[in-house]
Formats: structure tokens, sequence, C-alpha cells
């Protein structure tokens, strides 16, 4: 995916969520969201901490661990996630939920450029958190059903329960990584 294609997917996630789900529906190209999506947002996040780090050594070795936790999350999230569905249906379901928590999980992502805020930082996770909620409910809607997951009623509660703890955790790691490094 190309510099142009990833901001304009980044655009559609954000601010048209309900059409950018139906065309990621109909148009399944194969692509693999968590290689040519989120890997490279999460990189550009975390580039653009070096100028709020300062030092550069710091500034790497911070981007470098916040980097592993970002990418961390998705894989345990997935994980998570997959336990709540029956055997047969994971099988259909285990790409369409990597692929809703790659695109859902772009607010928080972006938003950790706000956490060197101090006290604000938490209002600004819980922003983050609670959009990348409503944008995951969204796909989990469409999604789903294009997998044939079959019943999924309670599905989106257990998911976003799941998704706000390790969010919540995730971001207790990255503010203790702040401390550690000593980034006010």
């Amino acid at each position: 995916m190309g510099v142009k294609a990833l901001v304009l997917t980044v655009l559609a996630v954000l601010f048209r969520p309900g059409t950018f789900w139906k065309e990621l529906k109909r148009d399944d190209q194969g692509v693999n969201a968590l290689k040519d999506y989120a890997v490279p947002v999460i990189a550009v996040v975390q580039l653009c901490k070096f100028p709020l780090v300062g030092v550069p050594r710091t500034a790497m070795l911070f981007s470098l661990v916040t980097f592993i936790v970002d990418v961390s999350v998705i894989y345990l999230l997935a994980g998570g996630i997959m336990r709540l569905f029956d055997r047969q249906q994971k099988e259909n379901v285990q790409d369409a939920v990597l692929t809703i928590l790659c695109y859902a999980l772009t607010p928080v992502w972006l938003f950790e450029l706000l956490y060197f805020t101090g006290g604000w930082s938490w209002f600004f996770a819980a922003a983050a958190l609670s959009y990348a909620l409503v944008i995951g409910r969204m796909g989990f809607a469409v999604m789903l059903d294009a997998a044939g997951a079959g019943r999924t009623e309670g599905f989106a509660g257990k998911a976003g329960l799941l998704i706000i703890m390790t969010e919540i955790a995730a971001f207790l790691v990255i503010r203790g990584l702040l401390r550690f490094f000593t980034i006010p």
C-alpha cells in the first residue's frame, strides 16, 4: 500500500467508518491488514514521537518498545476474541477479526502522540478508545456477517470489554515507559 493509499485509508477509517467497512467487505482484495496497514501506521506514529521526546537515543528506544507493545496488543486481542467463537466459527472469522482490529485501533495509535500531555493523556486515551470501539462495532457487524459467523448477539459487548481492558493495560505500560525513559 502506497503512502497516498495509506493516508486515504486512515481518513476513511476515521471519518467514514460505516462506508469504509462496506467497501472493504465488497472489495475484498486479499489485502493483509496487519502488514499493509497496521504496521505502517504504527511505525509512522512512532517516528512522529521523535520530536516529542527530543533525545535521539531515548526517542529511538521508546518508539521501538511502544511499537512492540502496539503490535503485541493486536495479536493479544485477536487471540482473545477468537476464544469467544465456537470451533466451527473460528475457521471462518479468523482473518476478519484480525482485519477488524487492525483498522479499528487506528484512533488509539494516532492519539498516542497526545500521551505526552501529562494529566490530559487519560482524556485523550479514553476518547481514542471510545472511538475505536465505535469503529470496531461497525466492523464486527459488517465483516462478521460477511464471514458467516452465525449468531453474534452478545459478541460485540464481550469483545469490547476485552479491547477496553487490553488497551487500558497498554496505556499504562506506555505511560510507565514514559516515566522509565524520564520523558515529561
